[in-house]
């Protein structure tokens, strides 16, 4: 039966002995139940777990067969209740039972203070421990709950990307028929819509792509195979060929200095690295603006750079436009930006086992740095630059 309040159980040779030990408990705020009969001590223990137990050697001895003290710490639920054992001065029969599971062996006669002041403490720590327990459970519980929730926001993600790539990719085969179509037949304000709603339905599937890189690059499988790029300034304008929509209206520049343009690195990572910097680039600055793409040989490795004249970044935005979904801006455009592209190069320079940060100011621009190291002279196919995986 169970208790309906905390309480502290009692075991004494006799029900006087235990009566008078109910003085002590009584200074403790807590009630108590005295038994005089080791039979009933182990039925009444079946189904009530008390907070603290007071055993005298005494009616242990009546049954000495048992073990008494190790048959109570077996009991379900007494594992670790504070456990006072008092008996005789006795050191080999001290060393038995606290071997058996008592928490304090007090020798009789005892001072009813001392009792007291082990009470207090063992029920002090069984407090505190309870409240550790019933954290360590609940921040379990909130992990599972959390684990549970980014699986299933991967797997949403993971469908959603997939899901969007198709179609985007069918609406774009058919918006480039559109436009052969009406090139032969001289109709160029349709031609203009046609050519705008092709170069959003790019974003949309570089968004989906950059989406599911992230993703990809984060579990660790995404490709990684460096090689030696001969001609930096040609990848670069690769690049930039990649990006949809803009770059005609833009001022392009190219400044490689001749010790940079042979680098070692992941070529096409590299080059979705730049385009997105040069996509960027492109949102937040106005038409007629000037973009440039620099590298130069620094120290013990390259430093290249995308600048532009745009819009600028908030200072209290730059440490943290790399994280996903952490722009979250509008650019100059109006178009929402969500910020994975820079996630996207973050990682790969990473991989590359380079750093990226930005330099800007409001209204003056901002310019993009990304460093690699210098790996020229080490075999591209060798094991400290072969293909492995993120």
């Amino acid at each position: 039966m169970a208790a309906v309040s905390p309480y502290v159980l009692i075991a004494m040779t006799t029900d006087e002995r235990g009566q008078g030990m109910r003085a002590v408990i009584d200074e403790l705020g807590l009630r108590s139940e005295v038994f005089s009969d080791a039979e009933q001590l182990l039925y009444h223990t079946r189904g009530s777990v008390p907070d603290a137990l007071v055993l005298e050697h005494g009616l242990a001895q009546r049954v000495a067969q048992l073990d008494l003290v190790a048959l109570l710490r077996r009991r379900k639920g007494l594992e670790d209740v504070p456990f006072v054992y008092l008996g005789p001065d006795n050191a080999e029969l001290q060393a038995q039972v606290v071997a058996s599971g008592a928490d304090v062996f007090l020798t009789l006669p005892t001072r009813p203070a001392v009792l007291k002041a082990y009470l207090e403490r063992l029920l002090s720590r069984r407090r505190a421990e309870g409240a550790m327990r019933r954290a360590l459970e609940e921040a379990r519980n909130f992990e599972q709950a959390f684990r549970e929730s980014e699986r299933m926001k991967d797997d949403l993600i993971h469908m959603l990307v997939h899901d969007l790539k198709s179609p985007i990719s069918s609406v774009m085969g058919l918006l480039d028929h559109s436009l052969e179509m009406l090139a032969s037949q001289g109709d160029s304000n349709v031609g203009e819509l046609l050519s705008l709603a092709r170069t959003e339905s790019q974003h949309l599937l570089n968004l989906a792509a950059n989406i599911l890189d992230v993703r990809r690059m984060k579990e660790g499988h995404m490709p990684y195979e460096p090689a030696v790029i001969e001609s930096l300034t040609d990848l670069a304008k690769e690049a930039l060929a990649d990006v949809s929509g803009g770059p005609r209206d833009r001022n392009f520049g190219f400044l490689v200095r001749p010790e940079a343009e042979r680098v070692v690195g992941d070529p096409k990572l590299l080059r979705r690295v730049l385009a997105n910097l040069l996509a960027n680039a492109i949102k937040h600055t106005r038409r007629g603006g000037y973009i440039d793409f620099r590298a130069w040989k620094q120290d013990d490795g390259f430093v290249l750079s995308v600048r532009d004249d745009g819009e600028g970044i908030p200072e209290g935005d730059q440490k943290r436009i790399f994280n996903a979904f952490e722009q979250s801006r509008h650019t100059i455009h109006d178009r929402y930006d969500t910020g994975m592209g820079l996630t996207f190069c973050k990682l790969a320079v990473e991989k590359h086992g380079g750093r990226i940060w930005v330099e800007s100011k409001v209204g003056r621009g901002s310019t993009f740095y990304f460093t690699l190291p210098d790996r020229v002279g080490v075999d591209a196919l060798g094991p400290e630059v072969g293909a492995a995986s993120l």
